[in-house]
């Protein structure tokens, strides 16, 4: 498989990844390593969290270290996140993870991609959906979490949560499709979790992934250390924790962010 039209970021090919999953497009960017690197590559997918401000290009440029290890990277937007269409919900991001998958399985059908490398990166919710993904499929070689949320249900059923969606709905319009009924996609999501696959002390339990590591910050107050470790005694394969030292939720320093990146690059190289 040869994409048409090649275009280049620096020593790097990339081409736009045009999805349909339900007649809704989900959109996202594939880059490839440089010409150092040979066919088929290993490859990074990155699964956003939420609400995901940043665009494609900032997280490809956040990791480039990974294209120069002769990585691939696939970076999408989820539908109902800024791009891609349709709304958000986690069924949509759960299939459309699947559907990510389907597009890599053809990949590596062309010989692009290794089939004993394909890897996931997930940030926060994406955290979250990526172990869905992994208890219904074998493919994943390592999957990474970095300051994921793991405990969603907690999360929703708080009084903070509808303030945290106003602030969405008025400072980033448009950035997440399907919260501007702020009580309506409450409920949906309330519903949603009601659902075993989505219950995640069902779904660590049927991990298919080969490896495992968490990063997460000692002081992160979204996910806080003590409730990942109590939360991941149900994951069904080992794992790696990995606790930064005074890091919250997200990087905030150059410090914080060289030991992030260091972490990362140890688990890939």
């Amino acid at each position: 498989m040869e994409f048409k039209n090649k275009e280049f970021d620096g020593p790097y090919e990339v081409s736009e990844i045009q999805i349909n999953n339900n007649g809704q497009l989900l959109r996202g960017l594939l880059y490839f390593p440089s010409e150092n690197f040979k066919k088929p590559y290993s490859v990074v997918i990155y699964f956003h969290g939420f609400p995901q401000i940043f665009s494609l290009t900032e997280i490809v440029k956040n990791y480039k270290f990974l294209l120069d290890l002769g990585y691939a990277f696939i970076v999408f937007n989820f539908r109902g996140f800024r791009f891609s269409e349709g709304q958000v919900s986690i069924n949509s991001q759960v299939s459309d993870s699947l559907k990510i998958i389907e597009f890599v399985e053809i990949m590596i059908k062309n010989n692009i991609f290794n089939i004993n490398d394909i890897n996931i990166l997930g940030h926060d919710f994406g955290a979250y959906i990526a172990l869905i993904l992994c208890s219904k499929i074998n493919l994943i070689n390592r999957l990474l979490l970095i300051s994921p949320i793991l405990n969603v249900k907690k999360l929703v059923y708080s009084e903070d949560f509808p303030k945290t969606l106003s602030y969405i709905n008025r400072f980033l319009p448009g950035n997440v499709k399907g919260i501007e009924i702020i009580n309506q996609f409450i409920d949906l999501t309330k519903e949603e979790l009601n659902n075993i696959e989505f219950q995640i002390e069902n779904f660590l339990n049927y991990l298919k992934n080969r490896l495992l590591k968490i990063i997460i910050g000692s002081i992160d107050k979204l996910s806080p250390l003590s409730e990942v470790k109590t939360i991941l005694t149900n994951a069904n394969i080992p794992y790696e924790l990995i606790s930064i030292i005074d890091m919250d939720h997200d990087c905030v320093d150059d410090e914080e962010l060289e030991k992030l990146n260091k972490e990362i690059i140890n688990y890939f190289i």
